[in-house]
């Protein structure tokens, strides 16, 4: 499967999701698209965006493109906060579909949060749950 890291990720995540082929959007020259442009050139040549943009759901139709996309919510950037997530990325790879959107979260306290504030899957107009 190939993976697109977004330009909002540790590049060093790739070695935690190998025996995947892993490229990030600086090495692409994609990283200074916006997500509409970026999810328009990225479906030709990956099958998986992975990124932490919780706002990809209220400006594109992911569905309506074909790549899966990823979105990890943890309480920081960090290599170190998204390492732990990286277990349930790449058991969600095998089921994900090109069109839809996942989350994948660090905690329980940050799905409750999400879901009070009406963000990531539980925003209004969302177009592909998890």
């Amino acid at each position: 499967m190939r993976i697109l890291l977004d330009h909002n990720l540790d590049w060093r995540l790739w070695e935690l999701l190998q025996p995947h082929e892993v490229v990030t959007t600086k090495r692409m020259g994609w990283d200074r698209y916006g997500n509409g442009e970026l999810l328009d050139v990225a479906q030709t040549e990956f099958d998986v965006l992975l990124t932490t943009d919780t706002n990809l759901y209220h400006q594109q139709k992911v569905a309506d493109y074909d790549l899966a996309v990823v979105v990890l919510r943890a309480y920081q950037n960090s290599m170190e906060a998204l390492a732990p997530l990286m277990g349930q990325v790449m058991d969600l790879l095998e089921r994900i579909q090109p069109g839809e959107i996942s989350y994948v979260y660090v905690d329980e306290r940050l799905r409750q949060a999400d879901m009070r504030r009406g963000r990531g899957p539980y925003a209004k107009n969302q177009q592909s749950l998890e």
